[in-house]
């Protein structure tokens, strides 16, 4: 048999580290869809052959293990028990190294009447004809447009939306007027914002929404900006109507007020403030 020259043996331990090296990419996760029956349906990515898990979690927290294989390539996940979460979240952990975008889904009902809602999460599919493809005629989705102290509203009618390039975009606000006597659900599918985002809230009147996926006291638990004399204004859309939460000489009036996931509400604000999102991920 003939021995391999010096170069070859370089070439082939060469090759061996490239494979080494391309099988411990990160895994990429992405395309994701929740279908109206319950179930998240997402893409993952990883190196074939590698081992590899998919984690879950609703706290962004603590994370837990809830499939794990050897991978093909690229294939789609169905997680069949998301229907059981109103939010969920999910990464790719593979060799240790985990995926780069953290994924996942929350929803919000839409009671009959008005409720106020908000998107805690980065996705492209935020139009209204993608948000509302379920939602009877005469659904209204309003915005509040701080400039001009103004509601600027988009009604559907005759299965088409009166402004249908109109967005609820990441960490965006809005009134939805639910013309039915059903309960519904709305969905905000996409990415994590891991990066943490600085959001600007002008005095007087605006709609504000969590750029963080976590329930909690707008105060301190969410670091909401708030101030002397600035009254926040919460909807409870099961008693459709308005209960306010004034604060003053540093303490909360009548408690602090818990916002959910996915949920805006009205701030009148005396002095301006910045709203600083952000969270840290980590493993258990």
């Amino acid at each position: 048999m003939r021995k391999r020259s010096f170069f070859e043996k370089i070439r082939a331990k060469t090759g061996r580290l490239r494979q080494r090296a391309e099988s411990f990419e990160p895994p990429t996760i992405g395309s994701a869809v929740r279908f109206p029956y319950g179930p998240f349906q997402f893409n993952i990515e990883v190196s074939k052959g590698v081992l590899y898990e998919i984690e879950a979690t609703t706290n962004l927290r603590n994370w837990v293990s809830i499939f794990r294989s050897t991978a093909s390539g690229a294939n789609d996940f169905l997680d069949s028990d998301a229907a059981k979460f109103s939010y969920r979240f999910y990464r790719v952990n593979s060799n240790g190294l985990y995926s780069v975008k953290t994924i996942g889904y929350a929803s919000i009902i839409l009671a009959p009447g008005f409720t106020m809602v908000g998107n805690p999460l980065i996705g492209g599919h935020d139009s209204l004809p993608e948000l509302f493809k379920e939602m009877p005629e005469g659904t209204i989705v309003s915005k509040f447009d701080s400039r001009f102290h103004r509601l600027r509203e988009s009604a559907l009618k005759g299965d088409k939306w009166t402004n249908p390039g109109e967005r609820i975009g990441f960490g965006e606000g809005a009134i939805v007027f639910n013309p039915s006597s059903d309960y519904r659900d709305l969905t905000f599918v996409g990415e994590v914002n891991l990066d943490g985002v600085s959001i600007p809230v002008p005095a007087g009147f605006s709609v504000q929404t969590s750029a963080v996926p976590e329930p909690g006291a707008l105060y301190p638990d969410l670091r909401f900006p708030v101030s002397d004399e600035d009254v926040i204004h919460l909807f409870d859309r099961d008693q459709q109507k308005y209960v306010l939460y004034p604060y003053n000489n540093g303490t909360w009036s009548a408690g602090p007020p818990i916002v959910g996931v996915a949920e805006s509400f009205w701030v009148a604000k005396r002095t301006p403030g910045n709203w600083n999102c952000d969270l840290t991920v980590r493993p258990n």
